[in-house]
């Protein structure tokens, strides 16, 4: 409840939130990816759990403002670095024989 609560304020307040945060995690080679519900896949930096440069799928994306440079999933803010196209994830994950990372 509380993690909903906390996002539900970070995008009723957008414009006062993304020039007041500075993300702790960056996204670099980053695209939005399909799951279920939106999401992104890329490269992250500064996570608490996934190591830096381990390809990762975030949880649901709520917000997304490449403009800006930021994201909002369920989880967290994102800093967003470098953008690739999906077929830039699409062919690693056939190469590879499997998905990316855990949802964060």
């Amino acid at each position: 409840m509380e993690k909903l609560r906390r996002l539900a304020d970070d995008l009723e307040n957008i414009d006062r939130c993304v020039d007041a945060i500075e993300p702790k995690a960056v996204l670099t080679s980053w695209a939005l990816g399909t799951r279920p519900v939106p999401c992104l896949v890329g490269r992250p930096l500064g996570h608490p759990i996934i190591a830096d440069g381990r390809p990762a799928c975030s949880s649901e994306l709520f917000y997304l403002d490449p403009e800006r440079g930021i994201a909002r999933t369920m989880s967290r803010w994102y800093g967003l670095g470098a953008r690739v196209e999906p077929e830039y994830w699409e062919e690693r994950s056939r190469t590879r024989g499997k998905s990316f990372g855990d949802s964060h």
